[in-house]
């Protein structure tokens, strides 16, 4: 994110005289910056704020000769930006459930929302290793009955933290699930109860409803939004249409050490007013990480990558760019020698393609042989058939339907009973993070319990 934002910047710059500032003029000059925002991730609701507060600040102002257009620009985005999050507040969560608990006022309850596949089950897992390692004591609750395999997933993480785990069979209402691991956390004084709920998108409305039957139920002390940083606005959507049906407390975004945007962080707090509270940063139970939006701040606006007043037609980006002249020739040469290897590729090759000069002769063979045309004919017929019902799928020559079908042939029924079944298909399991090597947005967030 920081890159192109910070080219914007200076391209904005650039294009400003040394003058009065009129509206047109910075229109023209923030076109780039709004761009590099929306390719950020940026919601519009935010670029529109922003681009009204730059144009408060500088419309009918006159440069100084001691500051520069860029600097009063990176100064507004900067107050801008603190302003958003600071208006979304925080929560720490430790320190909540350590108050309740010396109230003796019951377990803390944490419910988990999001869609299928952003990895809530694996963030819930990941919370309860926190508040365990902060010497809370944890039981979740298995309240996903709908997706296959995510009692068992569950139940595998839990195992491996040494945590109880309450659950029921697949089918069952969440909010029975949630309420027997209360009642089993009051009777057992357990502190936290983490609720582990299905997946669901944000446009399946009955699902939608259920989750405010669970929170209607349960009353939990904190709902928290899990989001995929790497969703990009999709999040924002999710995120947006989430809090309309059960306003969530905070957020914790996952996959934020492969996001190099981070724009979802901001548009969230700007569109909630709620806060970002914890980063999912590898598939580890020790990679979440507080959201510092100081820090936050400070990265976006700082010289790490890309220095704001450096000539961009002299940075290091695009020195790297042409630092190796394209040469056509030498890329062919390279092919080729690639292709003296690629006959050795496969099942049943002589050793004799591994070397480059025996491989020389294997290609001219090849070569003439180009145009011959082989039977693949007894290696079809050779395949098995089905053991089930012939299906005479290869009748090319068939004029309809009819003559392709068999007669008496109704399908299978086992496999339409599982479409039936409506089984989601989505996995809450976090994708591997980035090993590009690349620093991303969240790159400076050093790992360390709250």
């Amino acid at each position: 994110m920081f890159d192109k934002l910070k080219r914007a910047f200076f391209n904005a710059a650039k294009s400003i005289s040394q003058k009065e500032l009129t509206e047109k003029e910075l229109d023209e000059s923030l076109f780039d910056l709004q761009v590099a925002l929306l390719e950020s991730d940026v919601s519009q609701e935010v670029i529109d704020d922003l681009s009204l507060q730059i144009k408060n600040n500088l419309v009918g102002i006159k440069i100084q000769k001691n500051e520069t257009t860029e600097q009063i620009i990176a100064s507004t985005l900067k107050k801008n930006f603190r302003d958003i999050l600071s208006k979304a507040g925080s929560i720490d969560l430790l320190e909540l459930i350590q108050e309740k608990k010396q109230k003796k006022a019951g377990p803390f309850v944490i419910v988990f929302l999001g869609i299928n596949g952003t990895g809530k089950t694996t963030t819930v897992a990941k919370v309860a290793n926190l508040l365990k390692k902060n010497g809370f004591s944890v039981v979740i609750a298995a309240a996903d009955t709908h997706r296959a395999g995510a009692i068992e997933q569950i139940t595998a993480h839990a195992d491996n933290l040494s945590i109880k785990i309450i659950s029921q069979r697949y089918g069952a209402d969440p909010s029975a699930v949630a309420r027997d691991a209360l009642e089993y956390a009051k009777k057992h004084y357990v502190d936290t109860v983490l609720i582990d709920t299905a997946g669901r998108m944000q446009t399946a409305k009955n699902l939608m409803y259920e989750i405010g039957k669970i929170v209607k139920v349960i009353k939990p002390d904190v709902k928290l939004f899990v989001g995929d940083s790497l969703s990009g606005n999709d999040t924002i959507n999710q995120a947006r249409e989430f809090f309309s049906y059960t306003e969530f407390d905070g957020a914790i975004l996952t996959k934020s050490d492969a996001d190099a945007k981070g724009g979802a962080a901001i548009s969230i707090s700007y569109i909630t007013s709620k806060p970002i509270i914890y980063l999912g940063m590898g598939q580890g139970y020790d990679d979440l990480v507080l959201f510092d939006k100081e820090k936050f701040v400070n990265t976006v606006f700082s010289n790490d990558s890309l220095s704001i007043s450096d000539d961009i037609s002299s940075s290091s980006y695009k020195t790297e760019q042409n630092s190796v002249p394209y040469d056509p020739e030498e890329e062919m040469q390279t092919i080729k020698s690639f292709s003296k290897f690629s006959v050795a590729i496969g099942p049943n090759v002589d050793k004799s393609a591994l070397d480059p000069i025996a491989s020389d002769s294997i290609i001219k063979n090849e070569q003439k042989n180009t145009h011959e045309t082989t039977d693949l004919t007894p290696k079809i017929n050779s395949q098995p058939e089905s053991k089930e019902y012939d299906r005479p799928y290869s009748n090319l020559n068939a004029e309809s339907i009819d003559d392709v079908i068999p007669e008496g042939f109704e399908g299978d029924n086992d496999y339409q009973g599982k479409l039936e079944d409506g089984e989601e298909k989505n996995s809450n399991v976090e994708n591997k993070s980035n090993s590009s090597g690349k620093k991303g947005l969240f790159g400076w967030f050093k790992k360390k319990t709250p």
